[in-house]
């Protein structure tokens, strides 16, 4: 129950050799490196070690990446991919090419080959298409700009600088046409003309179109005045013909642009289809070398050799020795150390059975135990389960469960770990609630009975009823309420002893202190509660001596912290610690919450099939599927966030506190490639 232990690996590797020794690592997968960096900066080791740089091929690498990374989004916006619903359903991963490719020279000239070839096809194209997309961009501009002079009849060839005047168009806010001319004609001693078009709306606001007729020499006079105006200027240039033939040549070209464009980008996407594959697998060597070649940067070095750390879990510590050893062919020394860190600097490497394994992602979602703290997820995995099937407590929203959980398990989990490992834990959970809605007799709440006039609690097909009696349980939420107190004490019990265990190596007096009185008072509990429902008051007593003890320990631990104020307020743990028990009585509410909210849609359902005529069926059936389907989502949901309340609030209160470094692997991450 607790992390794999971990080793310190140190070895001193010829410098000739060093790539070929990342390399294997990198591909086995098995250690993590360590970074020299800190230890670097101590003047002791700086006398003997430099620090290391990133490999020389890591320019070259990071250069074929961009190409690389240029033409896949190029290819990606021809021809992006439309997922079919079967591939939605049931992914499958893409196919690996194998790769023998020994050393970084081989990985590079190969990926540049590939490149180079599809460069040879793509660029001509993505030049040409860019020539076009820029020319159309202009056009467009160009015809929005000529549409507003289409109340103008005069020949746009006449726009621009002539010999002596300067013709030039733009539009203004139209509630500002008369102080513009009136101040055009100050300005510019009456040398301009304006002519002013149809109004048009713009951004929210009314303009008008002017043609401007002005000396050169008074150009800039006037332009400087037009700009206090929120005056466009539209650039026209080397356009002739009236605005209506303009408009109609510009649309034309554009057209050309466009069939041209579909035709390029048609020859693109053939393009895509032949060489995505192969690109792909050149872009994911590049990141794997990238990956090798920045992870020089932990490493010390001297004029002729690299000094390396690597945490190297105990189980794989022969093998990356001997693999260190083999492929520098004797030229390295290799030592191994027991850490020598601090323990919140240890990777953690969780070792669970592999059944129990995909829950390892429960534990993680509150934090990595620290490298000498108990892994937890084994201790998760039955109260989550329980508490989770007590909570939903209907087999068929279970049985819906376990289909969803095997269907991402199997199908989704063959693309990520992920869906993986939440697709094992819901089918789980979906059995769990299988079984407890048989035991409760939930069957879509009360549908059997509402629809189908069988009632299972007669019949002695369900234990107990979650709303009410049955023919072995009078009182059904009574049962699950005392149930649900009896399993969270014996839950904190397990948790106080694991803590108790923990605190008794370092402090014997802590230990008693802040588990062992608590493991006493629920032990007392456990006692003394059957006596006094047996009739004898001395239950009551005994109970009542433990939670003065408690208190009393509580009241200790809070003076010798912080004097008379916290021993009061430590009186108070005695809340919190009926809080903890109390708060088990979720499971009763989730309960209750499932099955009431499936009985209230069932009546809707028989209430809206009764009294309409005709379509009353088909709205029942509507009602039926909607709620129950909302019901099982929303419940569903609840009963997993709250069986994951109960253990890192309650439960692991008690003993754990978490906070460490998952171990992170030195491993060549292969979607679309595999060695040979």
């Amino acid at each position: 129950m607790r992390p794999v232990r971990m080793k310190k690996v140190k070895s001193v590797i010829l410098d000739e050799y060093v790539d070929n020794v990342i390399r294997e690592l990198h591909e086995l997968g098995l250690s993590e490196i360590y970074n020299l960096s800190e230890k670097l900066e101590n003047p002791e080791w700086r006398a003997i070690l430099n620090p290391s740089h990133p490999a020389e091929y890591m320019r070259e690498v990071t250069t074929l990446m961009l190409k690389a990374s240029k033409i896949l989004d190029l290819f990606n916006s021809v021809n992006p991919k439309e997922s079919s619903l079967k591939e939605l359903l049931n992914p499958e991963p893409p196919k690996k090419k194998p790769i023998n490719l020994k050393t970084h020279e081989e990985v590079i000239n190969y990926v540049r080959e590939i490149i180079d070839k599809v460069s040879s096809e793509v660029d001509p194209l993505y030049n040409k298409l860019n020539e076009l997309e820029n020319r159309e961009g202009k056009l467009i501009q160009l015809l929005e700009q000529i549409k507003y002079l289409l109340s103008f009849e005069f020949d746009l060839k006449y726009l621009g600088y002539g010999k002596y005047v300067y013709i030039g168009a733009g539009s203004v806010p139209k509630e500002k046409v008369e102080e513009i001319i009136n101040n055009l004609n100050n300005v510019s001693d009456g040398y301009v003309e304006v002519y002013v078009g149809k109004e048009f709306e713009k951004d929210k606001k009314l303009k008008v179109p002017i043609v401007i007729i002005t000396l050169i020499e008074k150009l800039d006079t006037v332009l400087s005045e037009l700009r206090k105006y929120e005056f466009e200027r539209y650039n026209i240039e080397g356009v002739e013909g009236y605005p209506k033939d303009a408009i109609a040549k510009i649309e034309r070209e554009l057209e050309e642009i466009r069939r041209e464009k579909e035709s390029i980008i048609n020859k693109l996407k053939e393009l895509a289809n032949k060489w995505e594959e192969d690109l792909l697998v050149a872009y994911e060597l590049l990141e794997i070398e990238k990956e090798r070649g920045e992870s020089y940067t932990n490493f010390g070095r001297t004029d002729r050799t690299y000094y390396i750390e690597l945490w190297v879990p105990v189980i794989y510590v022969d093998k990356v020795k001997e693999t260190i050893e083999r492929v520098s062919n004797g030229y390295s020394v290799v030592s191994v150390e027991e850490p020598d860190e601090p323990e919140e600097k240890i990777p953690v490497m969780l070792n669970n059975p592999k059944p129990i394994k995909p829950f390892e992602m429960l534990t993680e979602m509150y934090a990595v135990p620290k490298y000498n703290e108990i892994d937890p997820t084994i201790l998760i995995v039955p109260g989550f389960l329980l508490f989770y099937g007590i909570m939903l407590t209907d087999a068929v929203y279970g049985l819906a469960l376990t289909l969803a959980g095997l269907w991402m398990w199997k199908k989704l989990g063959k693309v990520s770990e992920g869906a993986k490992n939440l697709g094992y834990i819901l089918t789980l959970a979906g059995i769990s609630t299988v079984i407890m809605g048989i035991i409760t007799g939930g069957y879509l709440g009360d549908f059997l009975e509402k629809f189908l006039g069988f009632n299972v609690y007669d019949a002695g097909l369900a234990i107990l009823n979650p709303l009410g009696k049955s023919k072995f349980i009078e009182n059904g939420p009574i049962a699950i309420l005392a149930f649900s107190i009896i399993v969270g004490l014996i839950h904190l019990l397990i948790g106080l002893i694991i803590g108790f265990v923990e605190n008794v190596k370092k402090n014997p007096m802590d230990a008693f202190i802040n588990q062992g009185v608590w493991i006493l008072l629920i032990l007392s509990i456990f006692v003394g509660a059957p006596l006094y429902m047996m009739g004898n008051i001395l239950g009551l007593y005994i109970i009542g001596i433990f939670v003065l003890i408690a208190i009393l320990a509580s009241m200790y631990k809070g003076f010798k912290s912080g004097g008379i104020m916290e021993a009061i307020l430590g009186a108070m743990d005695i809340t919190a610690f009926l809080g903890n028990v109390l708060s088990y009585a979720r499971l009763l509410a989730l309960c209750l919450a499932t099955g009431g909210l499936a009985m209230a849609v069932n009546i809707m359902a028989k209430i809206v099939g009764s009294s309409i005529p005709v379509i009353g069926v088909i709205l029942a059936i509507i009602i039926l599927i909607g709620g129950h389907i909302f019901n099982f989502v929303m419940n569903g949901l609840g009963a997993f966030i709250h069986s994951l309340r109960l253990h890192y609030v309650e439960f692991f209160s008690q003993f754990y506190e978490g906070g460490g470094k998952k171990f992170s692997p030195f491993k060549a991450k292969r979607e679309y490639t595999m060695t040979q």
